[in-house]
């Protein structure tokens, strides 16, 4: 991650903290919707070495410790591994948190299961993007399984728009488009004080949102294979039983195995 979009990312999250955007709240009822899902698609059995990249605020890398599995978290976010590290610490797991960008990931063959959730993957450049997998497939066991979950570009760019969510004197909009030459979602997030009537823009973001044949080529080119999509119940949570949607479902799980 170059040196401006760590800077970016530091930012990002200082000015959503100081408008009062309630960032760091652990969403736990969501997750716990989305565990049984995590272990059965990743073929975990107890003991089983997880790596959460992305983790954030550690609500499924939590999760999944009580559940007894061996759990590493890494975010590049100190403030949402601080969070994180004081739930699991109340909850007295043995849970491993680490600082770490996730393009400096150096493992080899420790995890029988990869997450990246929550808008996780898809955040840099294309060389980046793949750099990621790259490093996904090197510190999994044969055998091991990722789980991606990836904006669905087809359904992304026919389906853009904005929400609201209002938070004490603000209310923060969020604005969701499609660039179709560079393959990405762009989200815009703009705080709105409900008491001037004063707006500024406080956050965009960019996500890659690969087309599944990209998708595909790229993780051949790492030996992961077998590639499987899910889809989403209409609280976006991911279910075995159903098949991705390509014209309704916003998000792709996708399952990709290390073949060798």
């Amino acid at each position: 991650m170059s040196e401006d979009k760590k800077q970016w990312w530091t930012e990002a999250y200082e000015q959503m903290q100081e408008l009062g955007y309630d960032y760091h709240y652990i969403d736990f009822a969501s997750a716990e919707k989305e565990i049984e899902f995590i272990e059965r698609t990743l073929d975990l059995s107890k003991g089983n070495r997880v790596l959460d990249l992305g983790c954030g605020n550690g609500r499924h890398s939590i999760l999944l410790a009580e559940r007894g599995y061996q759990v590493i978290g890494i975010d590049y976010s100190n403030s949402l591994l601080e969070m994180a590290k004081v739930e699991a610490g109340n909850r007295g797991l043995n849970l491993e948190l680490r600082q770490q960008d996730m393009l400096t990931l150096d493992e080899n063959s420790l995890y029988d299961g990869v997450i990246i959730l929550d808008g996780s993957f898809g955040i840099f450049t294309d060389s980046e993007n793949e750099e990621v997998l790259k490093r996904v497939s090197k510190a999994l066991k044969p055998g091991g399984k990722l789980l991606l979950q990836s904006y669905n570009p087809y359904y992304m760019a026919l389906n853009q728009g904005r929400d609201a969510e209002v938070e004490g004197d603000r209310t923060f909009i969020r604005e969701t488009s499609f660039d179709i030459e560079r393959g990405a979602v762009i989200d815009n997030i703009i705080s709105l004080d409900n008491i001037t009537g004063k707006y500024k823009r406080i956050n965009t973001r960019y996500y890659r949102a690969y087309t599944i044949p990209e998708l595909a080529r790229i993780s051949d080119k790492y030996s992961l294979g077998n590639l499987k999509i899910y889809g989403h119940d209409d609280e976006f949570c991911p279910k075995l039983e159903l098949f991705f949607d390509v014209q309704e479902d916003m998000v792709m799980y996708i399952i990709l195995e290390k073949l060798s």
